[in-house]
């Protein structure tokens, strides 16, 4: 998961905003260490397969105010800014020595790579994206089956894989619709409206209308920089890894199709005939297509997301052979441990310490512990930065969007994300209005991305 080389050692505080890296929105504050923490609030207990942050009544943890796309969409998301593989949960980490091989920016170079000129295998002739041999139901693949595509780990499963290929198709609908077969044209209009989804449709969603409304309104508080943005680690490894809550353990593909999210089997090998599981990396079938509308819109048959609490499905807390490295041991194959690890490694403060900074009402000890059994309570116990934003989304917000403390991370940072970039529609037209067929004036959602897509 994220890498797997040591890279870097010291964890100096400096901040610093150069593009292609990752730095600290709280150089200040003091970093919390394992050391100090009771053995109940450790990693390896707290977030262990059978831990207090296991989900055993999965079908009461619905989130009908988020449909379930959105949990992939924030992956794919996450896709378009941060890729860092050279670093490693088992190191200490300095953000400062860490390069972020995408840029600081939601520019889709995940789908775009580095344009038809540099990249000319991934688009055809007209500069169009090139599809599958086998059908526009799948991505365009090698005789291997590997995915070819602008970034691999969007064929991590298959609903992020349909979802980078509905980009694909959006992208070629707009070229011969919109532009005439203008390129920069049709990406700009891509881009565009993909940043007005994530500002107007997806942080509402996650962090609430008021948080946003209040980071346009009054300006960043806590993300600053410069000149060019940076990733801050209090988002990257903490904040924006709120998602691992939403997942849930299956879903429903289609009418006829539906998977578990891994297979019952830790070393079953992937299968691109009977669909067992989601994880990606093979071609998909025609009947194994995605049917957005259970996965975006208001309709009947659309599936809800989890709640945003600190209770992961019980598939995250014992990651497959395919997804971490063999010679993990088993007891390091939670991905609730190895985010909670990766936040000691890269020295990230406290939940409350953040939450103080910002002026905010931090949890009380009850709120953060009282899940979680054998904690000695006559002393406040620090909280992990990662659990403490789950807890307070799941106390002070009923688990429907992030709390005070997470939401303004999240909502800082891709908005700051976007007035960073000089090309986007902030910067470059900040009255512009979605112009691309949809169901309501002046509004742009991923179900109507999602249905130009859909058109042949």
């Amino acid at each position: 998961m994220h890498g797997d080389y040591l890279r870097g050692h010291a964890v100096p505080k400096g901040v610093f905003a150069r593009i292609g890296r990752f730095g600290r929105m709280f150089p200040h504050l003091r970093s919390l260490k394992e050391e100090w923490l009771p053995e109940p609030a450790r990693p390896e207990y707290l977030g262990a397969a059978d831990g207090p942050m296991k989900d055993a009544l999965e079908e009461e943890g619905d989130n009908a105010r988020i449909p379930a796309g959105f949990t992939f969409l924030g992956q794919f998301i996450d896709h378009t800014f941060t890729f860092d593989p050279t670093s490693s949960l088992e190191s200490q980490n300095d953000p400062e020595a860490v390069r972020n091989f995408r840029t600081p920016r939601l520019d889709l170079d995940a789908v775009y790579g580095a344009g038809p000129a540099s990249q000319p295998y991934l688009y055809d002739d007209s500069d169009r994206f090139a599809l599958s041999e086998q059908g526009d139901h799948d991505l365009l693949r090698n005789h291997h089956g590997t995915a070819i595509i602008g970034d691999p780990r969007n064929d991590e499963n298959l609903v992020v894989s349909q979802l980078h290929l509905a980009f694909l198709k959006f992208h070629n609908q707009v070229l011969n619709d919109e532009t005439g077969g203008d390129f920069e044209e049709a990406q700009r209009l891509v881009r565009w409206h993909f940043q007005w989804i994530v500002l107007h449709e997806y942080l509402p969603l996650i962090c609430g209308d008021d948080i946003v409304d209040d980071v346009l309104e009054r300006g960043r508080l806590f993300f600053r920089f410069e000149h060019e943005p940076y990733i801050p680690v209090e988002f990257s490894v903490a904040a924006f890894r709120f998602g691992h809550a939403q997942v849930r353990d299956g879903y429903a593909i289609n009418g006829d199709v539906g998977a578990g999210l891994f297979p019952e089997e830790a070393d079953a090998p992937r299968d691109s005939e009977e669909l067992t599981d989601l994880r990606g990396g093979v071609p998909v079938n025609e009947e194994h297509t995605v049917d957005w509308s259970r996965f975006f819109g208001d309709g009947d048959n659309v599936q809800p997301g989890r709640l945003i609490n600190a209770k992961l499905s019980e598939s995250l807390l014992f990651l497959p052979k395919t997804v971490v490295p063999g010679d993990i041991p088993d007891e390091a194959r939670s991905l609730a441990t190895r985010n909670l690890k990766r936040g000691a490694a890269f020295s990230l403060p406290s939940g409350q310490a953040v939450a103080a900074c910002m002026g905010e009402k931090p949890l009380t000890q009850d709120e953060l512990w009282a899940n979680v059994p054998d904690m000695p309570t006559p002393l406040p116990v620090p909280a992990p930065l990662w659990f403490y934003i789950l807890r307070e989304a799941e106390v002070r917000e009923r688990g429907k969007h992030l709390g005070a403390v997470g939401a303004r991370i999240v909502a800082e940072v891709m908005i700051g994300l976007l007035e960073g970039d000089r090309a986007s529609y902030m910067n470059q037209a900040p009255g512009w209005r979605p112009t691309l067929d949809r169901k309501k004036v002046d509004h742009f959602t991923m179900e109507d991305l999602l249905a130009i897509a859909a058109k042949v």
